[in-house]
């Protein structure tokens, strides 16, 4: 499977299913505006076909009463997708932020979370090299936490992508021949970047990263992170945007001071989708400023993260070694994390780690 079969599902939807048809010729008539800082910018998008799932309410009871959309019985009958593997299936998503904006949901109605399932992001950005994969944590801007999914959309339609490549951005905490961790300077957004040519090798660095994000801010379901990944030039690229809450203060406000920014994948990653005009035209580098500083890690959290990024990439070092003649990718030796301190994980943590 390829990106001529997303684009024939793509074809075939739109001529099909008349909701998808109605919401992706409304997509071609919105309207953006740039908000420029030093080195980036963010993109404003207003796209009121995004109420539903910017405003959507994910508490327990709220979950219980409702059918569950990503279930395959309950999609429109007009709603076709394509089998993946054993695991996934592909549909368009029918209120679209992006041309070609694709759900990815589990087969099976089970919760979103990222444990054992990090290598199947892996699998999908390289099964589909034009396109970026993206994962939006339970609580942080995934409108179906109880039905896993991943989304995705052609690359470069995200700033992220083009500051990532950015070197005047980029801090690198570790920096081999084979493997980087860095991150985006004065971002707004907290990132830590991944890039390896090795998916195993990758595997483990992410498994590390999520650990350590896990001490660093508390979390209840998994450590709240919205991550997207892609393969370029033989490697993948993976960004990790730790949180620790869900929507700014903003949010919750009553009259001209509600601002409905719930942000996602796609507003960590710099387009910003609004829902409402007014929220649209208020839009400022000091409020968006202000809304992102409340949503990230903050800058005990990330201060720490960092710190401890550098020094267990420091510790274990040695376990890399360099690629050997014939081969390209570097050769995993040892494990990252040794099993005396994976035993004193609580069981929802070792829920989490295992086997990703």
């Amino acid at each position: 499977m390829n990106s001529k079969d997303l684009l024939q599902l793509y074809n075939g939807q739109l001529q099909e299913f008349e909701l998808a048809k109605k919401n992706y010729t409304d997509l071609q008539q919105a309207v953006y505006r740039d908000i420029p800082f030093d080195l980036f910018r963010l993109r404003i998008q207003y796209n009121p076909a995004r109420m539903i799932s910017t405003n959507a309410r994910i508490d327990v009871r709220t979950l219980q009463n409702r059918k569950c959309f990503l279930c395959r019985e309950h999609m429109p009958e007009a709603q076709k997708g394509i089998r993946y593997n054993d695991r996934y299936s592909i549909f368009i998503n029918p209120y679209p932020i992006f041309e070609r904006h694709f759900t990815v949901p589990s087969r099976h109605h089970e919760p979103q979370c990222i444990g054992g399932r990090f290598e199947d992001l892996l699998d999908l950005t390289f099964d589909f090299q034009g396109y970026t994969l993206f994962y939006n944590g339970p609580t942080c801007g995934a409108s179906a936490p109880d039905h896993f999914h991943f989304q995705m959309c052609p690359r470069h339609l995200m700033p992220l992508e083009e500051d990532a490549a950015n070197e005047e951005l980029r801090r690198y905490l570790v920096k081999k021949d084979y493997y980087s961790v860095s991150i985006l300077k004065d971002y707004l957004r907290e990132v830590i970047l991944l890039q390896a040519s090795d998916s195993h090798l990758l595997s483990v660095l992410f498994r590390q990263t999520m650990e350590i994000i896990g001490r660093s801010i508390p979390f209840e379901e998994e450590p709240m992170i919205n991550l997207l990944g892609w393969f370029d030039n033989c490697q993948w690229t993976v960004c990790l945007f730790p949180r620790r809450t869900r929507r700014p203060r903003q949010f919750y406000a009553e009259g001209t001071e509600k601002i409905l920014f719930s942000p996602g994948c796609v507003d960590m990653a710099g387009l910003i989708i609004s829902p409402r005009e007014e929220d649209f035209r208020k839009y400022s580098a000091g409020l968006l400023t202000d809304m992102f500083s409340q949503v990230t890690a903050g800058p005990d959290s990330w201060e720490a993260i960092q710190k401890e990024l550098i020094r267990v990439n420091l510790a274990y070092a040695e376990i890399f070694t360099p690629p050997t003649t014939g081969s390209r990718y570097p050769v995993f030796t040892g494990n990252l994390f040794p099993a005396e301190r994976n035993f004193h994980l609580p069981d929802y943590r070792k829920k989490i780690y295992r086997s990703i």
